[in-house]
């Protein structure tokens, strides 16, 4: 059963997806995150484990952020868990080949729709630049950061052929695209355009597209609403969208707080059904399995 897309579709009122990420699974299962991280079969593991645990409605394939930052030349170390610390360099290493696999993997072995995370361009070119020294490009030299987000782009679109040829969902994290970062005009001017080339090749092959900004969204709510995605992933539900919204539950009430805030955090987002019940961002590793489990059971 596709709840997903019967809450797409107006045939039913909710789903449920704590945004759980193989981060959190692999720390269930004691398992060290960077071998991982960096091995398909064992990413739809812990992935496969979290969804069987929890019971939601879809499983997000979903690493880290820097899986396309690092095949472009960006240097990671674990500490446990991914960080990037230089910007691009000559040295790549490519994991998109494990997120492939792992997709596959989930793909053939769960009767759920399947999503894979992929960056939004704006935050990619951010990350081969360095987030300070491209905030300040956008401001001092617009034509080195269209020139930036172009080259994300031309990268994304090759890496969502393959994903799409697989025929599974996308999700679009753009969290530097937050109006808690920029501008509305500078969403509009640098961030809105990549997106949409995207979101309609995601649509052409008739795939269910979602966005994820974290932080403020409430100055860019008409413009992402217009990309036409099918889910709007945000952390303030409370605005009005012609888009399926999805969240309702913070991440520090599902990290810290108790059953009943949990509770009445969901009670009142599903109060704007239709909705997609979940987290307002990536449920953190150490989030203990019962908050999740409570979350789950309120859309069940």
């Amino acid at each position: 059963m596709n709840k997903i897309l019967d809450v797409i579709e107006g045939k039913q009122n909710y789903a449920v997806f704590p945004i759980v990420g193989a981060d959190h699974c692999a720390r269930l299962l004691n398992l060290n995150f960077s071998e991982v991280a960096n091995d398909g079969r064992k990413l739809a593991e812990v992935l496969e484990y979290g969804y069987n645990l929890y019971g939601y409605d879809m499983v997000l394939v979903f690493s880290d952020p820097y899986v396309e930052a690092q095949a472009m030349g960006c240097q990671i170390e674990y500490t446990p868990y991914p960080t990037i610390i230089t910007a691009k360099t000559d040295k790549r290493f490519d994991r998109i080949p494990v997120i492939i696999e792992a997709t596959r993997i989930l793909k053939q072995k769960l009767d759920t729709p399947i999503f894979v995370s992929i960056k939004g361009p704006f935050s990619l070119a951010a990350f081969l630049i360095g987030i300070d020294k491209f905030l300040k490009i956008l401001v001092k030299d617009t034509t080195a950061a269209i020139e930036a987000i172009d080259q994300a782009l031309e990268f994304q679109k090759k890496y969502l052929s393959k994903l799409l040829a697989i025929g599974v969902n996308i999700f679009l994290g753009d969290p530097l695209a937050s109006a808690s970062v920029i501008s509305p005009d500078m969403f509009e001017k640098f961030a809105y355009p990549p997106l949409r080339v995207l979101i309609d090749e995601i649509k052409d092959k008739r795939m269910i597209a979602g966005i994820h900004i974290c932080g403020d969204t409430i100055p860019i709510i008409p413009m992402l609403d217009s990309l036409k995605a099918d889910i709007l992933s945000i952390e303030d539900i409370r605005p009005k969208t012609k888009t399926i919204k999805m969240g309702g539950v913070s991440t520090q009430t599902i990290l810290h707080g108790t059953k009943a805030k949990i509770r009445a955090e969901a009670h009142m987002a599903l109060e704007q059904a239709p909705i997609i019940l979940a987290t307002s961002c990536d449920v953190p590793p150490e989030t203990n399995p019962e908050s999740i489990k409570e979350m789950t059971r309120n859309a069940q």
